[in-house]
């Protein structure tokens, strides 16, 4: 019985460890929005373009929203 409350507390750690990242990156995926839309009279480089593709890879957008 004690071996199933450990197993349940893990899998809801686990659960909750990814909420919490998947929400980190999807507010730096909107930042990164953010950032695109304030930029996009700026000369175009290697930043920008990373960050039009961090509109289609979320995570990549996600971790340059921050930047």
């Amino acid at each position: 019985m004690k071996n199933n409350d450990l197993d349940t507390a893990g899998a809801l750690i686990v659960i909750f460890g990814y909420i919490i990242t998947l929400s980190v990156l999807a507010v730096g995926w909107v930042f990164n929005l953010m950032n695109i839309w304030h930029s996009i009279d700026a000369p175009m480089t290697a930043k920008f373009i990373l960050r039009c593709i961090g509109v289609f890879v979320f995570p990549v957008g996600g971790i340059l929203g921050y930047i």
